[in-house]
């Protein structure tokens, strides 16, 4: 007897705990509170002084445009997704009602409106979804038909899998600041196909719309987040790699190094290579391309007897100055004197090939 009260007790447990995702997202106990009415006020004899109501305790009015029949099993208690902006140069508005985040600009190398809109087609090239309609010049995108597969809750003695398919479309709206560097990305849920194969839009309530385009648009702000971690491990890789380094001028026509990399690449490279070379970096401005350097002597290194017995370049130990300047896809490194007078051709050549063996070497330690 005693092994089958247990028998039940495992019954019991194992229907309790196959509740449906439906009935999870509803309120549990009574619903008797849909049959209460309003109750009628005392009434005082009119001898008799009316008592003092508060007034804590009084709901407020219903709005016009309020849902009326969202209560009982119509209700969910579940909360509404929220936006996750966790990537670096994304962020949310305080108290906004919509599935939007904004990203700040990232990377200087392209329009930030082309970098969010690669990041949503990617995104959707990925997932197999179509784009039904793109208008760039108004900054407004429309999916295909982004297809869900659901499972149906069932008897909990029924093992077989009852799936059922919902179709959605979502259109993405991008609004940019004035200055251009920050973007407004939101997203809409405006069709839907229920299990049914019924358009049933009006049908989905306010709660399960914001999921869906919470989560929608949670899966782009990740693939920017991928974009932006691919893109710095390959500039990492670049760099790492090294650059190769010709002779020629600057836009001011002075004799200069020219570096085959973009600024943004060479500016971390040159850090490393000045320091191989025995410079100091005592200040420096990104912005500007200005380095102010304390050359001190060279590190001895391998290729060092291959220049000269004494481990140094053919250049005083003094103070120096270095100019960057972006051109194209390149970038030239002035070396100037310590009263910003540039290196002639005789005296820039001196030191030419250690730097280009430093900027080329892959195996420049890090």
């Amino acid at each position: 007897m005693k092994y089958k009260v247990v028998g039940l007790g495992l019954v019991a447990f194992a229907i309790a705990g196959c509740a449906g995702k439906e009935e999870r997202e509803i309120a549990s106990g009574s619903f008797e509170y849909l049959e209460a009415a309003q109750h009628k006020s005392l009434d005082v004899p009119e001898d008799f002084d009316s008592p003092n109501y508060s007034q804590r305790y009084i709901l407020p009015d219903v709005g016009e445009n309020a849902p009326k029949d969202l209560k009982g099993k119509k209700l969910k208690v579940t909360p509404p997704s929220l936006i996750l902006p966790l990537v670096a140069g994304t962020h949310v508005e305080e108290g906004s009602e919509d599935a939007k985040v904004l990203f700040d600009q990232v990377n200087d190398n392209e329009p930030l409106q082309k970098t969010v809109w690669d990041t949503v087609l990617t995104y959707l090239e990925k997932s197999s979804v179509g784009v039904e309609k793109f208008e760039k010049e108004n900054n407004i995108l429309v999916t295909d038909w982004v297809t869900e597969i659901r499972e149906v809750p069932s008897s909990w003695y029924d093992f077989t899998d009852n799936l059922v398919t919902v179709k959605k479309k979502f259109k993405f709206t991008m609004t940019l600041a004035p200055h251009g560097r920050t973007a407004a990305l939101r997203t809409e849920l405006v069709d839907y196909v229920d299990e049914q194969g019924r358009a049933a839009l009006d049908q989905v309530d306010l709660i399960s719309k914001r999921t869906a385009e919470s989560n929608f648009l949670n899966n782009v702000i990740t693939e920017y987040d991928f974009g932006i971690r691919l893109a710095n491990t390959q500039r990492i890789a670049k760099i790492r790699q090294g650059f190769n380094t010709d002779m020629g001028f600057d836009a001011d026509g002075n004799p200069a190094f020219v570096v085959d990399a973009v600024y943004e690449n060479t500016w971390p490279r040159l850090l490393l290579v000045l320091r191989k070379m025995g410079f100091d970096v005592k200040d420096l401005d990104q912005s500007t391309g200005l380095l102010f350097v304390q050359y001190n002597g060279i590190e001895s290194s391998w290729w060092s007897g291959l220049f000269g017995s004494e481990d140094k370049l053919d250049i005083e130990k003094n103070e120096y100055r270095l100019q960057l300047g972006g051109v194209g896809e390149k970038t030239t490194v002035t070396f100037m004197d310590n009263e910003s007078k540039p290196f002639d051709a005789k005296r820039i050549t001196k030191i030419f090939a250690p730097f280009k063996d430093f900027m080329g070497n892959e195996d420049l330690d890090i």
